[in-house]
């Protein structure tokens, strides 16, 4: 005991790390390949056999795997001893070890679909471990009591059925199913008809009784050796979508059969999806062609091919305005007026629409642009006529807003009326009219007449500029509230003048009389 108080610390702690390598290697071999129990159970499967390999040769193994090795001619401790051992009950298992960089692990099942082992290798750089896990016959009957009882709790119908079609096996939900239909029937009545082929999902009805709606079922089949098996899932509510989305398509395209603008809609591919009658009208497309659903590309160059769009500029770059049409119009920016060679003028619309369809509408504005072309060389020939008058004409709405005047007015007045009409108001007129005219007091009272928007008799006066000429001044009701206002040159004289008595004349008598008054 004197010896050991003698020693180094140092060495002391040299002394415990070597007396506890052993006892930590130990527990690292049974945590390897001792399984922890699960738990309590009345039954325990018998141990894995787990074996240790490193470049083709066992390095270490449980008892189980070295179990596994007894009984073989070849060295036990090569990696083909293994495979002689698991290649007739797992034929997929490779015959040299192989290594990997990473961490791997692979799953092989046995050939034989009764045999209820599996076998696993997992490997990283040059080492490799093989796990080999035996069930017993009691795990696989509680294995499959669980899944029938899962089965048998599915909410959806689940059978099997047999070569001939005959049902072997069905669960709670295809029996519940097979008694509605049929109370008197028995539960395991084949309720469908149509023949199911293994690896196919089919869609197919069934009505419970006369007069109540039809039940819809996706029924998919999987072979399970030379039995079928059978699953039902519920679609009714997938069919009524189905239902109610192809009566409002119809419900649109009747309504869309109505309009006067042609319409066309392509989808998030841009292929034609819906159309209607007006656009077979506007653009002459043959209706087979539109129903084939053409893309965008097509859709346009058959319109420029039948000269039924402008003519581009630059034929190359033809994609590309059609590119940007499709981007102008996902953002509701396109809008084009096309003049045809034909004296037709359509308007074009594009609309985004759901999912990133787009909608183009075609209408017909020609005889709206035959009117307005109409209406406005009608506005030019009065402006004509008015223009070659020599009284000055200035129109002011019942706003009193300036709204027209001829050459004639903007000549003498020096005035643009037309250049702002918003700038130029009954009182911006006669703050002008008085300052050029001489005082009088029929300013008042054409300051009333403008402001009022009742039809009046027409007001007639005269006024006299500084020099002593004098105008005939005339403010005349119009239809709507507007007013004109007439300015007329007189023959007058000043009465300093030696023509002294001469009356003046003019072609307004109402003037005449205001004068002789």
């Amino acid at each position: 005991m004197s010896n050991f108080q003698n020693l180094d610390p140092f060495y002391l702690s040299l002394l415990g790390v070597a007396l506890a390598l052993p006892c930590l290697w130990a527990a690292h071999r049974i945590s390897l390949f001792v399984s922890k129990p699960a738990g309590k159970s009345a039954h325990i499967d018998p141990p894995s056999a787990v074996l240790l390999y490193r470049n083709g040769f066992l390095i270490d193994a449980n008892p189980a795997g070295l179990a596994l090795l007894e009984n073989t001619e070849t060295d036990p401790e090569t990696w083909t001893t293994l495979v002689n051992c698991l290649a007739p009950r797992f034929p997929d298992f490779p015959t040299t070890q192989g290594s990997d960089k990473g961490r791997h692990i692979r799953i092989f099942s046995p050939a034989n679909p009764d045999d209820p082992a599996s076998a696993s290798l997992e490997q990283w750089e040059d080492f490799a471990r093989v796990r080999l896990t035996e069930t017993s016959p009691r795990s696989i009957a509680k294995e499959h009591a669980a899944v029938d009882t899962t089965a048998q709790r599915a909410p959806y119908p689940i059978w099997i059925s047999a070569e001939t079609g005959e049902i072997t096996w069905a669960n709670e939900a295809y029996m519940t199913l097979a008694r509605n239909i049929a109370p008197e029937g028995e539960a395991t009545q084949r309720l469908f008809e149509d023949a199911f082929l293994p690896d196919e999902t089919k869609r197919t009805k069934l009505r419970l009784r006369e007069g109540e709606d039809e039940l819809w079922f996706d029924i998919s089949t999987r072979q399970s050796g030379t039995s079928m098996l059978h699953y039902a899932t519920d679609a009714n509510a997938l069919v009524h979508a189905e239902i109610a989305q192809r009566n409002f398509v119809q419900t649109l395209t009747k309504t869309f059969a109505q309009l006067s603008i042609g319409l066309a809609i392509f989808d998030r591919n841009r292929q034609l999806t819906l159309f209607n009658p007006a656009l077979i009208d506007l653009t002459n497309l043959p209706a087979d062609f539109l129903s084939s659903r053409p893309s965008l590309l097509t859709f346009f160059d058959r319109l420029r091919e039948t000269r039924m769009i402008p003519e581009p500029k630059n034929y190359n770059s033809w994609r590309q305005q059609i590119a940007e049409l499709v981007i102008a119009a996902s953002d509701d920016r396109y809008c084009e007026t096309w003049s045809l060679p034909s004296g037709v003028t359509y308007k074009i619309h594009g609309r985004p629409h759901p999912d990133g369809a787009i909608a183009l509408l075609f209408e017909d504005i020609s005889a709206e642009v035959s009117l307005t072309r109409r209406f406005r060389s009608q506005l030019d020939l009065v402006q004509a006529v008015l223009d070659s008058l020599d009284e000055a004409v200035v129109v002011f709405s019942p706003v009193g807003a300036a709204t027209f005047s001829n050459s004639a007015y903007r000549r003498y007045w020096k005035s643009e009326v037309e250049s702002d009409l918003s700038d130029y108001s009954t009182s911006n007129a006669l703050e002008a009219w008085k300052a050029h005219f001489e005082p009088s007091d029929i300013w008042d009272r054409l300051e009333l007449h403008l402001d009022d928007i009742n039809p009046r008799p027409d007001l007639v006066g005269i006024v006299r500029t500084e020099g002593g000429k004098a105008k005939c001044i005339r403010a005349v009701y119009l239809h709507g509230g507007n007013k004109a206002v007439v300015f007329s040159d007189l023959l007058d004289t000043h009465p300093n003048d030696e023509n002294e008595g001469y009356s003046p004349t003019t072609a307004y008598p109402a003037c005449e009389e205001e004068v002789a008054v």
